[in-house]
């Protein structure tokens, strides 16, 4: 897919409110791709990045980096003696101790001075260049999307490596390029302080060579599991009726299949964790029963799975 079809399908199938930002870094010598423009006053990466996921495309050399912690992280600069040696994670009350800021600053990704010159940063539809990354402004629902996607082909879990800490360079940006893999952050200090990303939003960053596979992977995803989540389809009815502190009684489970409605497809068979639901034969035509009722869980599986709406579940 072309970059604008990749952020037109990913805005499509998980709502997007912001573009995805293409990010590159840019090693010695490497040209500066076309229609990015430095920005007129020095930018912190991670602000640079909500800048990008409203329409801009950013060229940024070392001079229009105004966090120099960020810079050095992402091998534009050398890292300052001060900042390398933690005390001004005390100084800003962040962390208790120069022990703790100097392991938080051991186990952090980082590349050596000089590997790169610039960054640049567009929105994933106007990139002019193949990025290194792609990095995510969302909501955790859509999060949760993003993940289950990366899971899709594999059914592999994911344990992400992030902390409140240098998030958009070293968690987003560093640590991806190197391992390959996507990753999560909640943002840090200054993401949070500097820009205009929300308190309910986080960042997914995703290796640029695997974001077709992830697309991929999302339109089987929105065929039935997104749409189906997104409808509430097994939300039970409001409970109206709160108990008191005493004992309470076990619940009688009423599950009433409507078989006029019903035309034997037998997905709710499938579906029931319980095996509650058999398909038996009605003057000769397949239809839904639920002989052993008292079994049912109430996970309203089958209510929400059922095409015709043959199905309805009350508790008493």
């Amino acid at each position: 897919m072309k970059y604008n079809e990749l952020s037109a399908a990913l805005t499509n199938m998980l709502t997007l409110r912001w573009s995805p930002v293409a990010v590159k870094l840019l090693k010695p010598g490497e040209k500066v791709p076309d229609n990015v423009y430095e920005p007129s006053v020095p930018l912190r990466h991670c602000q640079a990045i909500t800048v990008a996921r409203r329409g801009n495309s950013l060229y940024m050399p070392p001079s229009k980096h105004a966090c120099p912690d960020g810079a050095a992280i992402m091998g534009l600069i050398p890292m300052s003696p001060k900042l390398r040696s933690g005390e001004l994670y005390l100084l800003f009350k962040k962390l208790p101790t120069l022990e703790c800021a100097q392991k938080m600053i051991a186990t952090r990704q980082e590349f050596d001075p000089g590997t790169y010159t610039a960054t640049v940063m567009a929105p994933l539809e106007d990139a002019e260049f193949e990025p290194d990354v792609v990095i995510f402004t969302l909501y955790p629902e859509q999060m949760m999307w993003l993940c289950c996607a990366a899971s899709y082909s594999t059914g592999e879990r994911h344990a992400f490596h992030t902390s409140g800490y240098n998030s958009t360079c070293a968690d987003l940006t560093v640590q991806v390029i190197r391992n390959q893999k996507m990753n999560i952050s909640f943002g840090c200090y200054g993401a949070r302080a500097i820009s205009d990303i929300s308190d309910f939003e986080a960042y997914v960053s995703v290796p640029y060579q695997q974001l077709n596979t992830l697309v991929e992977s999302l339109e089987k995803l929105a065929v039935k599991s997104i749409p189906e989540a997104r409808r509430k389809i097994y939300m039970p009815p409001v409970i109206d009726k709160v108990s008191g502190g005493g004992p309470v009684a076990a619940n009688t489970i009423e599950l009433r299949i409507d078989e006029e409605r019903c035309n034997g497809c037998g997905l709710c068979e499938a579906f029931c964790p319980e095996a509650v639901i058999k398909m038996v034969s009605i003057e000769g035509q397949q239809r839904a029963s639920a002989p052993t009722a008292e079994k049912c869980c109430a996970c309203y599986t089958c209510v929400g799975q059922c095409p015709q709406k043959a199905i309805q579940l009350t508790i008493r």
